[in-house]
């Protein structure tokens, strides 16, 4: 939102000419003066549709990265696959060992 200019001067003068005394038509044009500012600070619908945006870009981002950790269930998964490998790797080994034995004639 652009900043709307507000002579204090003319508002106040316009006011002593309309038959407001004059301190209290400059206390009127400043307390005019200080709302328009005020109201500068606020947010505009633009403002919270730009927010808006933002937030979905985030919650985008967040669950983009959210889908890289891993779940308990996934973990279980991994240590399951473990288990197998370690069962096959054994029973590899073990029968490496039991043809070792009989190339060497032990049994």
């Amino acid at each position: 939102m652009s900043a709307v200019a507000f002579d204090t001067l003319t508002a106040a003068r316009d006011l002593e000419a309309a038959g407001i005394e004059r301190r209290q038509a400059e206390a009127i044009a400043g307390t005019v003066r200080t709302a328009a500012a005020d109201r500068e600070a606020l947010a505009t619908k633009a403002d919270l549709a730009e927010l808006r945006a933002d937030l979905a870009e985030l919650e985008t981002r967040l669950t983009a990265r959210m889908d890289t950790f891993a779940t308990k269930a996934d973990l279980a998964g991994v240590r399951a696959e473990f288990g197998t490998i370690r069962w096959t790797v054994g029973l590899i080994a073990a029968f490496l060992f039991a043809i070792g034995l009989r190339v060497f004639g032990l049994i």
